[in-house]
């Protein structure tokens, strides 16, 4: 995806992984806070709230516990409105892969690792088509995912920017294979 090809816009999540209040805040290009997302505690599984810049509560990630696959659930919840689903995520194919498949009302995406294992890229396809490189960049204290969309009336940012928010946490479970760093 280059520049002259496609015109894309840039986010920075950063997660931090000592915080007792923001878990995650997604800004963008220019610096300005788009989204923050807060977790709950002594829960089993994940559960987190996505909130716009303004704390208005937008959408719920939730872990589900008793399936056989890493799995989870995204969830619209702006304000007057139902909370409805909005897309299904699931970890697939061999453990080494680092794969989700995600079936939203959208259409269908696949996060997954772009080049060699220790690679830190990682590319967001909807009908085999690369919407977004999502490139990791870890500290001790917290974790980088410099994500950027393609432009598009089709994108719903906030739902893109929601999937890569699960695929940090399917990353980071200690028991998940995709947590565990590559052997060189």
């Amino acid at each position: 995806m280059t520049e002259d090809q496609h015109q894309s816009t840039r986010y920075l999540i950063q997660e931090k992984y000592l915080s007792l209040e923001k878990r995650f805040t997604i800004t963008d290009n220019a610096g300005t806070i788009r989204y923050i997302v807060n977790s709950s505690f002594f829960t089993m599984g994940d559960k987190l709230q996505i909130s716009d810049a303004n704390g208005n509560e937008v959408m719920r990630i939730r872990q589900d516990n008793l399936h056989f696959h890493l799995t989870y659930r995204i969830f619209s919840t702006y304000s007057g409105a139902t909370e409805r689903e909005l897309a299904l995520i699931k970890r697939t194919g061999p453990m080494w892969q680092h794969k989700l498949q995600i079936n939203s009302i959208n259409g269908e995406y696949i996060i997954e690792k772009k080049g060699s294992t220790s690679s830190n890229e990682f590319t967001l396809t909807k009908n085999d088509n690369v919407i977004g490189i999502v490139t990791k960049d870890a500290s001790p204290t917290k974790t980088f995912y410099w994500v950027d969309i393609i432009d598009s009336n089709e994108q719903d940012h906030a739902l893109l920017l929601a999937m890569i928010i699960v695929f940090s946490c399917a990353q980071r479970l200690s028991m998940n294979p995709m947590a565990k760093p590559a052997i060189k």
